[in-house]
C-alpha cells in the first residue's frame, strides 16, 4: 500500500504564493518551491504535472477564492449593501490572503500561462472570466433598474475599481490596508452610485 504524500496541493500552492508574492513568477521554480516546503522535487510532480500547470493552478486558485468571496457578498438583498460589502470584500481578502492580493493585483495572467494551460484549465479560466461578467450584469440590473455598457462600467467602477485602487499601494508595500480606509471605501461607493442614478 502505497504511502500517503507528505505534502498536500493546498500546501504545494501556498509555498508557490509566498515565493511569487516575494519575488515574482519566474522565482518559483520547482526547485524552489521544494526548498521552501523541505522536501523533494518529486513530491511536487507528484501533483503536478509541469511548473506551467502548478502556476496556472495557483492563479486560478487565488482569483478563483477572491471571485467567489465577491460573490458571496453580492448576494446580499439590499443592492447597494450588496455592492458595499463586495467592495469592502476587497480590503479583507488583501488582510487575510496577503501573498493572493500580490498575485492578483501586481501579476499578469499571463506571467502564470508558461507555454500554455491545459484545455480544462483554459476552459475553467474561461468560466470563471464569464461567471464575472454574469455576476456584473445582474448586480447592474438590481442597483440601476437595467444592465447597459454605461452602467455596467459604472457597477464595475463602484464595486471593484475603487477597492483596487485603494488597497493597491499598501499591497505594493507588502503591509494590509488600516481599518480607517473602510470608511472611505464605503463613502466612495455611496457616492459613485448616487452619482449614476443622477
Amino acid at each position: 500500500m502505497p504511502r500517503p504524500a507528505k505534502f498536500d496541493e493546498r500546501q504545494i500552492l501556498d509555498a508557490a504564493a509566498g515565493i511569487v508574492a516575494a519575488h515574482g513568477a519566474p522565482a518559483a521554480t520547482i526547485g524552489a518551491i521544494a526548498q521552501a516546503l523541505g522536501a523533494p522535487s518529486g513530491s511536487i510532480y507528484h501533483r503536478f504535472r509541469s511548473r506551467d500547470e502548478l502556476l496556472g493552478r495557483l492563479w486560478l486558485d487565488r482569483i478563483g477564492r477572491f471571485q467567489a468571496g465577491v460573490q458571496a457578498a453580492l448576494e446580499h438583498p439590499d443592492p447597494d449593501m450588496a455592492a458595499i460589502n463586495a467592495a469592502l470584500f476587497t480590503l479583507a481578502w488583501v488582510r487575510a490572503d496577503p501573498a493572493g492580493a500580490r498575485i492578483a493585483l501586481l501579476h499578469r495572467r499571463e506571467e502564470f500561462l508558461g507555454s500554455g494551460w491545459p484545455a480544462d484549465m483554459a476552459a475553467e479560466a474561461g468560466r470563471m472570466g464569464a461567471a464575472v461578467e454574469a455576476g456584473l450584469a445582474t448586480i447592474t440590473r438590481r442597483l440601476f433598474g437595467e444592465d447597459t455598457p454605461d452602467l455596467r462600467r459604472a457597477a464595475r467602477f463602484a464595486i471593484i475599481d475603487i477597492a483596487y485602487a485603494a488597497v493597491r499601494p499598501h499591497v505594493a508595500r507588502a503591509e494590509p490596508p488600516p481599518p480607517s480606509l473602510d470608511a472611505l471605501v464605503r463613502a466612495a461607493v455611496v457616492a459613485s452610485l448616487a452619482a449614476t442614478r443622477a
